[in-house]
């Protein structure tokens, strides 16, 4: 029979699983329970040839994500009681192509067409601190390791679970499967302050799991703080992404940031954090079509900020300078100057090449709880307007053909097309042949 590990999963005992379990305990003490984890034939396939070389074990999020019931993705498998080299010609001899550009790291991708692409294999390494920043580390592989030396050092216990797939076991040296089901993000070791990313990974993972930082880790997420200049900004978006569009708690995150004691991280967020309008706004963000939540969230957090907290912000938050314009214009459409149909329509066609959209402002409004925006948004949407501005009814080729070779084209052409949209756009003429008049009897006149 199985019981829930936390909300889902299995870990499963009976007599045909008490022979593995015995043999776990043998092989790794006290810390294993049985579970069953489903892994796609390809995957099962590259452990039988892993297993040839040494032990197999999968870990990381694939395997927490396992114990909560939800499918497992991006298989990691690590391979105790071998090389690098071995197990790579193990794969190459099997047909599979193996790709060494992690090598360094103790990781292959290996791929064979047909049964699995990009799969990471690596042997359990040890990680030293040498320099300043993410990437400051010297690694060093070791294939006498043990089992609870190589899970120490990863960040959260609830990462520190690795999945014995001949056994059919659970392998979990921290009791990550505890922290797990109480819903607690509690650092595994002190090597969890070599690498600051780790606070950042933390504050997502809290608003994805809806998990909180226990006090003795967010006490020296604290003492990390000093260290958040040091990491790149392509690392702190990708993070601050996650939260966006993966958060299922998004307050939990924010709780998080605040318990770390990084909400100060950036000019400005601290004072947005303790605006309960936001918090309560945020909340809501899990409802937004999963490729707006990056926008809208942005939007949210930055819009009591100042014009220049607000660009610092989004540019550590937000990947790509595109997003970041939207969010951008989001919080700067102002619906006092948007109240006519014209001002709309001119809005609408000005940042539609920033890829703002009322359709976007609609969501962002709702969520903020301004009423004369989301009436300003919905009337815009009735204008046919939502997803885009209105199309001209004219362009310069039509100009042009209007005059059929009497006069040389140049500047004048764009300028009265521009004319022509913005008389459109105050409604003088609603057709393509209104417009085409008007045109034409500018042309003469000129």
């Amino acid at each position: 029979m199985c019981q829930s590990i936390a909300d889902g999963g299995r870990r499963c005992a009976g007599r045909g699983r008490s022979a593995g379990l015995r043999a776990a305990q043998t092989l790794y003490g006290p810390m294993v329970s049985s579970f069953t984890m489903e892994v796609s034939d390809g995957v099962s396939a590259a452990l039988d040839i892993a297993r040839r070389a040494g032990n197999p074990l999968i870990v990381g999020g694939a395997v927490r994500d396992a114990a909560l019931g939800a499918d497992p993705k991006d298989i990691d498998i690590e391979v105790h009681g071998t090389d690098i080299e071995r197990l790579a010609q193990r794969y190459r001899d099997e047909g599979y192509r193996v790709d060494e550009v992690g090598k360094q790291f103790g990781v292959l991708k290996v791929s064979k067409k047909g049964v699995v692409t990009d799969l990471d294999v690596a042997v359990p390494r040890r990680e030293n601190k040498v320099s300043a920043g993410h990437r400051g580390f010297e690694v060093s592989h070791d294939r006498d390791m043990t089992v609870t030396d190589a899970a120490e050092r990863r960040d959260y216990t609830i990462n520190a679970i690795l999945y014995d797939p001949k056994h059919q076991v659970i392998v979990d040296p921290f009791n990550g499967s505890a922290d797990l089901k109480a819903g607690v993000l509690r650092h595994v070791s002190d090597k969890f302050s070599e690498d600051p990313l780790r606070v950042l990974r933390g504050v997502q993972m809290a608003g994805r799991f809806g998990m909180e930082l226990h006090p003795d880790t967010a006490m020296v997420c604290r003492d990390l703080r000093p260290t958040f200049d040091e990491l790149a900004t392509e690392r702190v978006q990708e993070e601050w992404a996650k939260l966006y569009t993966k958060s299922t708690r998004p307050d939990l995150a924010i709780k998080a940031l605040q318990d770390a004691g990084w909400d100060d991280t950036l000019p400005g967020l601290r004072t947005a954090l303790a605006d309960p309008d936001v918090v309560s706004s945020l909340t809501r963000l899990p409802e937004v079509d999963v490729a707006d939540r990056t926008v809208i969230g942005a939007a949210l957090l930055s819009r009591t900020m100042s014009e220049a907290d607000r660009a610092v912000f989004l540019h550590n938050t937000v990947i790509g300078k595109d997003t970041q314009h939207v969010a951008a214009d989001l919080v700067t459409a102002d619906p006092t100057q948007l109240g006519s149909s014209y001002s709309r329509k001119v809005h609408a066609y000005v940042l539609a090449k920033r890829d703002f959209t009322f359709d976007r402002y609609l969501t962002y409004a709702e969520m903020m709880g301004d009423e004369q925006a989301v009436q300003v948004a919905r009337a815009a949407l009735a204008e046919g307007i939502g997803a885009g501005p209105e199309q001209p009814l004219i362009q310069g080729r039509d100009v042009i053909s209007a005059v059929a070779g009497a006069r040389k084209p140049g500047p004048w052409v764009g300028e009265l097309v521009d004319e022509a949209r913005d008389r459109q756009y105050r409604g003088e003429f609603t057709d393509r042949d209104a417009a085409m008049a008007w045109v034409v009897g500018q042309v003469s006149r000129s």
